[in-house]
């Protein structure tokens, strides 16, 4: 793998104007900063010997990616990379996928008219697979002209410059598919947290994994009957408040770790160890932060829901028209192998490289070499493109 040996790296903060869309309202975000000056901020990590030729753009909806774990491995090689935050950094009640395209855009176009990159990769670690799956689709074939909310942007009209490439690492197929596996069926009232129908109880004392397959599929059913139930309720509520002149309202949805193949590793078999990302699933479950504990209205029907929601990777995927990797980790906690591989079959065969990792985890945590090794892997994909020399 190439490597630019004792380089310093430099971390050069970009401040990049955005459309305001929604945002620009206070009933959307609080921060009047963000409101009236509406930009979005990016790590540029760099050697001092970088060329322009190509970069990368790596990018989540809502998590911090200034300081990834990626961006100096990467830069290291001589690629210049930026973390990018959307609007929404740190702040997942009030995400609104369609918006996030929009800092995208600005992002790319920064990267080609301000720093010079003539090519560019857009890479989505995580939660940011779909997004940028999501992006590239609009980006060729726009047909998104609202959000499913009925709120602008009208993406048809929003002139996406495409990028050159797609990189998918450790991705799901999208937000809203990982709910509907973990989401806890076994609450019977959304208004209180430790209402429990011991039968779905994936935790209840004495349930031990191998899980028996009519319950689990007892199980599944019940998941997708309570996201259908809380669907049907933002639809209905919307509409309601909307007669009385009231645009959103904040809701929880409790308990939202309870995938069954956290625990139980006979379900979707890969070498990972039992538990989530956010380590024990059972407190997890029980806990205030996990994914997709606090929203909105308005962000559910975006971001999360299970019929309505535009970021689901493998009904953009086959829309992409340029190469594509699919990076998948088989010690993931989070996005599993059978996650990786449905998105290998969803991207047209010419187009895609599916690169698989033994052993490493979501994060590379205690894996002290899998940075090097994941991005020598990127810098041989690339090669093998064209997309660099």
């Amino acid at each position: 793998m190439t490597k630019i040996a004792d380089t310093p790296m430099q971390h050069l903060l970009q401040s990049i104007p955005i459309e305001a869309g929604t945002t620009a309202s206070a009933l959307e975000l609080h921060s009047g900063i963000a409101r009236l000056y509406p930009r979005v901020f990016a790590n540029l990590v760099r050697s001092a010997s970088a060329g322009n030729e190509i970069g990368i753009i790596l990018v989540h909806p809502m998590s911090n990616f200034l300081g990834h774990h990626l961006l100096e491995p990467i830069a290291k090689t001589g690629l210049p990379v930026m973390g990018l935050n959307t609007r929404y950094a740190g702040n997942d009640a009030v995400v609104i996928l369609e918006n996030c395209l929009l800092d995208i855009r600005a992002a790319i176009r920064w990267a080609r008219e301000k720093l010079g990159w003539k090519k560019v990769v857009l890479c989505g670690f995580s939660g940011g697979g779909p997004l940028v799956a999501f992006y590239q689709r609009q980006a060729e074939k726009p047909s998104v002209t609202s959000t499913p909310a009925g709120d602008p942007p009208d993406l048809t009209k929003a002139g996406l410059a495409p990028a050159d490439a797609l990189l998918l690492i450790a991705s799901s197929q999208s937000r809203s598919q990982i709910l509907q596996n973990w989401i806890d069926p076994s609450l019977t009232d959304e208004r209180d947290p430790d209402s429990r129908d011991s039968e779905l109880d994936l935790y209840a004392a004495g349930r031990e994994p191998p899980f028996d397959r009519q319950w689990l599929a007892k199980y599944r059913a019940a998941q997708q009957a309570r996201l259908a139930k809380i669907d049907a309720w933002v639809v209905s509520e919307l509409e309601r408040l909307g007669k009385k002149g009231i645009r959103d309202r904040a809701f929880v949805v409790h308990r939202t770790v309870a995938d069954p193949r956290l625990v139980d590793l006979t379900l979707d078999p890969s070498d990972r160890e039992p538990g989530s990302i956010y380590g024990d699933p059972r407190l997890a479950n029980e806990a205030a932060g996990p994914m997709g504990r606090f929203t909105t209205l308005r962000s559910w029907s975006s971001v999360w829901s299970p019929t309505r929601s535009n970021g689901d990777a493998l009904k953009n995927l086959p829309e992409v028209t340029v190469p594509v990797a699919i990076m998948s980790l088989t010690s993931d906690q989070g996005s599993l192998v059978s996650d990786g591989l449905a998105l290998r079959d969803a991207v047209r065969p010419d187009l895609c490289t599916y690169i698989e990792l033994k052993k490493f985890n979501h994060y590379f945590i205690n894996q002290p070499d899998a940075a090097d090794i994941a991005v020598g892997r990127i810098r041989s994909w690339m090669q093998e493109r064209g997309l660099l020399a």
